[in-house]
């Protein structure tokens, strides 16, 4: 009996197995000579993975991942042309005066007298100061009458084209006489008498502003 009953155990566990695979496990319950024996099934169970699992879709990062590369995109510049060579000056720019050693002369003295040519305007420019251009005047004192210039009696002629720098002047001194003159320089010059007269600065066609002198 006992031996009958343990093969029919064992048989329905053998037919268990084919049924229900790998996923139990059978343990014998029930009595055999008054020892309890049984089958049961046991769900086999897998242990939770260990450890996160990555999200999909979401991003990882790596302590020694390289940042992204950049890209430089070059820039062009472009210069301005050189200036060309300084234009002429126009009159517009010039700047002429004379003035003296001081305000007032002993008749037969001579005056000491400086004439100014000065580029006021913003850029250089180009102008012909050769000494046939320029001179310094002798006007009386209503400005009407020419008495004497210090181009009349000089007839040496030069060629001094000038670059003139914003705000640069030229200077040119003359040592006069204190006699009459007239172009050409005729014979028969005079002293000039005491009184008030003015002087006038020329370059080509331009004059500047009068400057008073006396004479005493």
């Amino acid at each position: 009996m006992a031996g009958t009953a343990v093969g029919a155990l064992l048989f329905v566990w053998a037919v268990g197995a084919l049924l229900g695979g790998n996923d139990t496990t059978p343990s014998i319950r029930g009595t055999v000579n008054g020892v309890p024996l049984a089958t049961t099934r046991t769900q086999a169970s897998n242990p939770p993975p260990v450890g996160k699992l990555p999200v999909r879709g979401s991003a990882t990062s790596s302590p020694s991942a390289s940042p992204p590369a950049t890209t430089t995109v070059p820039v062009t510049t472009t210069s301005a042309p050189p200036p060309g060579p300084p234009q002429a000056c126009p009159d517009s720019v010039l700047q002429i005066a004379v003035t003296a050693a001081q305000p007032s002369y002993l008749v037969g003295q001579r005056p000491f007298l400086t004439l100014h040519i000065t580029n006021a305007g913003p850029v250089a420019c180009v102008r012909d100061v050769s000494r046939q251009y320029r001179a310094i005047l002798l006007m009386s004192a209503d400005g009407k009458t020419r008495l004497w210039s210090s181009g009349d009696c000089y007839s040496v002629t030069t060629n001094e084209v000038r670059t003139l720098q914003p705000g640069q002047g030229l200077t040119y001194n003359v040592a006069w006489a204190g006699r009459t003159s007239a172009p050409g320089c005729p014979a028969g010059r005079t002293t000039v008498p005491a009184g008030t007269y003015e002087l006038v600065g020329q370059l080509g066609s331009l004059t500047g502003p009068p400057t008073p002198l006396a004479l005493h």
